[in-house]
């Protein structure tokens, strides 16, 4: 066969590649024969023919893959994926060849280049793939609980792959964080509980954007992939070694241009891993804009009840406690309306930095004595603590961690009103009681210290 005359009938941008099989049976050098002129245009002048791939483009273990896969084994295959080194998305096709002998084959490579994303080529997934994608889909807008929903998806990743463990890691780069969002197994009573949590630091997690490098993926088939990937990341892959992993398919979630997170598969059936790798990729861009939905509306929540100075929950948020209160009834609570002494000299003397310091000093020191769901803000130097379903005799010992803790600071002094019901009393009728209660430790507060009273 004239490889060349093949490659010049061709209107799209294609090459003949030549694969070969070393004597342990894996993927050898692959080399480009020949090409058309549409394929040399796009290459540039760096290319000529019967040079290896990797002079041209840096090595990837998942072309490689494919290649191979085409020349030996006779499959056509497919594939959409972004190329970072070539800043755009390609649509490439490789078609089985003659081999030419056991050792080396033969694949036919055409290949489409896009600047950015088309939902048509991505759309163009096999039909083992679509049903599973479609039910990813449907599954995702149709649940009543966004996580319950993401956990669904999760779990049909898993019998489709075949995987044991199937998660989504999201990274908050700001507050270094690494979050398990959402997991599924395929059988908990095989998790090996005895190694550990299997949490991951975020200085892993942040390491997995230049592993992706210039693909949009990792893929880690069998122990020559694993013992690549170990090169280039040896704490990572000790980890996973220490749990076990013996395969791993991971995709980015993104946010325009930025990771936000990403989807993973572990031990899965190595057999489809071409399957498995196409639907994970286009999942991957349904959770992606879903879960940037959900953090966007969660922090519009969060920015709409949490004061943004101390970090405890708003006036807003407060309303709505008190609401609840009132309407489920007969429920033991207690409160504490505390104020802070002196801020207004910390902000005339000092200035509102010095003021504002005072105040996270102050919540610092209610959230040694109570929890965070039971702080708020009032507003200014007003703050109040609202603990819901805890016996009187807790409650006091709650508050004498607050009267200690404010003693052994150098800085912060509170005004404090604390009153415990047993339900009976609604919370407007025992906020009057520990208002007052606060006000005349207030007034006594300033009776001893004059020069702290406010003009």
């Amino acid at each position: 066969m004239n490889h060349q005359e093949f490659v010049n009938c061709i209107s799209v941008p294609c090459a003949v590649l030549s694969v070969e099989r070393t004597a342990d049976g894996s993927c050898g050098e692959i080399h480009i024969v020949c090409s058309n002129q549409s394929y040399k245009e796009a290459m540039g002048p760096a290319y000529y023919d019967n040079m290896i791939y990797s002079e041209l483009v840096p090595k990837d273990p998942k072309f490689e893959d494919f290649c191979f896969r085409a020349a030996f084994r006779k499959e056509r295959m497919h594939a959409y994926v972004e190329v970072k080194a070539l800043s755009g998305w390609i649509d490439q096709i490789m078609i089985p060849m003659e081999p030419a002998s056991e050792r080396l084959g033969y694949c036919q490579f055409l290949f489409e280049y896009t600047e950015g994303a088309e939902a048509d080529r991505m759309a163009g997934v096999s039909m083992d793939t679509a049903p599973a994608a479609i039910k990813a889909c449907v599954t995702l807008l149709g649940a009543k609980d966004f996580t319950q929903g993401v956990n669904q998806v999760l779990s049909d990743i898993v019998e489709f792959s075949g995987a044991f463990h199937c998660r989504i890691m999201l990274i908050d780069h700001e507050k270094r964080r690494a979050i398990n969002f959402c997991e599924a197994y395929r059988d908990l009573s095989l998790v090996d509980t005895s190694k550990g949590t299997g949490s991951i630091p975020y200085e892993v997690v942040d390491s997995w954007e230049a592993m992706i490098g210039v693909s949009n993926n990792i893929i880690v088939k069998d122990s020559r992939d694993m013992d690549e990937l170990e090169r280039q990341n040896p704490s990572w892959v000790g980890a996973m070694r220490h749990y076990g992993v013996e395969s791993l398919a991971l995709v980015p979630l993104r946010r325009a241009s930025n990771i936000i997170g990403y989807l993973y598969v572990i031990n899965f059936d190595v057999s489809r891993v071409v399957k498995v790798k196409e639907l994970i990729e286009l999942t991957s861009f349904f959770l992606s804009s879903e879960i940037s939905n959900y953090l966007h509306m969660n922090q519009l929540k969060e920015l709409s009840t949490v004061d943004a100075l101390t970090g405890l929950q708003n006036r807003n948020a407060m309303s709505r406690r008190i609401a609840e209160i009132d309407e489920q009834g007969l429920a033991p609570f207690g409160l504490v309306n505390v104020d802070l002494n002196g801020l207004k000299v910390a902000n005339d003397r000092y200035g509102h930095d010095a003021g504002d310091e005072l105040l996270r000093q102050a919540a610092t020191i209610l959230r040694k004595a109570f929890r965070q769901d039971d702080l708020y803000r009032m507003g200014g130097d007003e703050f109040l603590v609202i603990a819901v379903g805890i016996s009187q005799g807790e409650f006091d010992r709650r508050v004498d961690i607050l009267h200690n803790s404010m003693k052994n600071s150098a800085e912060v002094s509170f005004s404090i009103g604390a009153l415990w019901s047993d339900g009976t009393t609604d919370v407007s009728s025992a906020y009057k009681r520990a208002d007052a209660i606060m006000y005349a430790n207030k007034e006594a507060y300033y009776a001893s210290n004059p020069n702290l009273i406010r003009h």
